[in-house]
């Protein structure tokens, strides 16, 4: 259908879409029955093989308000990016297409966005089990109560909660979209999953005006075998990743030194309890992966006690930054666990540095032993 360049347009819904036919018609249908209708549905067929180009083209033919876009496959940030560059609105939302909405749910975020002049206003969601078939509430995210009470509230007045305040999805946040362009706001086109971490965080660490509907007005599912721990368990290995371009992404915008400890404790946290979720075997090899490539780049060395909210994540951080893992486990065993209220940072450096040398005495020794083996065979 023909489409009205001048028709006013208050939000344009990107959709990113991978095979998503068995529940794609369902998200497209929610969307078109909004009690907004002064939107635009942007959506990106990220090379299905399924069903789904066949549903685009038929909602395609029926409703003028949406726009479509193939391309091969590149990832959902490469294919929200293409939706970015499209959108019309005054406002952008990206919705995934496997999700549930409520009919009132643009209407009532663009309302509140507008009244209170926002970058960001953040939705209230639950959890649909499909396994189970029912709806769960999920876990408060740690610093959320920064938006009690309807708050408008940034990184200005929170520096330290600001990322944990909300979940680090981007299928819940309504964004200006001034506020994007102005900024130069996308996903990372490198990131093929946890993608929406860091989009999140970025969002979050710019916007100078953000506040939260607690009203439920999106229901997000998951399936039996797609549950965010195994999700976790598949992909670990990208989680200092994020976490690392995250940290870069804030020097970059000279957001790092004032959000410091807020990013220390968002990144140091998450990737305990992500950590806690592994299989042993997946254990050893994130520990080991952070232990030998990422401490720097997390910037985790440099850090007093006081500067962690949580000290099991503390111990984490100071373990992990010591001992590879056998050397970690080792020691539980002999119980020479670290008593982390006698460490000041000098201290906690002063044993890296120490443990570094001595690993590259070992290794050189170990090199001229193999050389002298050689020569005397």
């Amino acid at each position: 259908m023909s489409i009205d360049q001048n028709r006013e347009i208050k939000v344009s819904v990107v959709m990113p879409i991978y095979n998503a036919g068995e529940y794609l018609s369902r998200a497209i249908s929610d969307v078109l029955r909004q009690t907004l209708t002064d939107i635009e549905l942007i959506l990106i067929d990220d090379g299905s093989t399924d069903n789904s180009p066949r549903i685009i083209s038929k909602f395609g033919k029926k409703d003028e308000r949406i726009i479509s876009f193939r391309q091969s496959n590149a990832g959902p940030s490469v294919a929200r990016n293409k939706g970015l560059e499209f959108a019309r609105g005054r406002y952008i939302i990206f919705l995934d297409a496997d999700d549930m909405y409520e009919p009132n749910l643009l209407e009532s975020l663009y309302n509140f966005a507008d009244e209170g002049e926002l970058d960001i206003a953040v939705s209230a969601f639950d959890i649909y089990d499909e396994s189970q078939n029912k709806f769960i509430k999920p876990t408060a995210d740690p610093g959320s109560e920064i938006f009690d009470g309807g708050r408008i509230t940034s990184k200005n007045e929170h520096p330290d909660k600001i990322f944990g305040s909300t979940s680090g999805y981007a299928w819940n946040k309504l964004l200006r979209a001034e506020f994007m362009r102005d900024k130069k706001l996308m996903f990372d086109p490198d990131l093929y999953v946890f993608e929406d971490v860091h989009f999140s965080a970025s969002v979050m660490a710019l916007a100078e005006r953000v506040a939260r509907v607690d009203d439920i007005l999106i229901h997000h599912r998951v399936y039996s075998d797609q549950s965010r721990a195994t999700l976790f368990r598949k992909y670990y290995g990208q989680v200092p990743v994020v976490y690392s371009k995250i940290r870069s992404f804030l020097m970059q915008r000279g957001m790092y030194v004032p959000l410091k400890r807020g990013y220390l404790n968002y990144s140091a946290g998450r990737c305990y309890k992500i950590y806690n979720l592994l299989w042993q075997g997946g254990k050893e090899r994130m520990w080991d992966l952070l232990n030998s490539t990422y401490l720097a780049e997390l910037d985790w060395l440099n850090n007093e006690k006081s500067d962690f909210n949580d000290m099991e994540v503390c111990e984490f951080v100071v373990n992990v930054s010591l001992y590879n893992y056998q050397e970690y486990l080792n020691r539980v065993e002999k119980g020479k666990n670290i008593d982390i209220t006698q460490l000041d940072k000098e201290k906690i450096n002063k044993k890296v540095q120490t443990k570094k040398k001595n690993n590259l005495r070992k290794a050189a020794w170990n090199k001229l032993m193999s050389i002298f083996k050689k020569k005397n065979k």
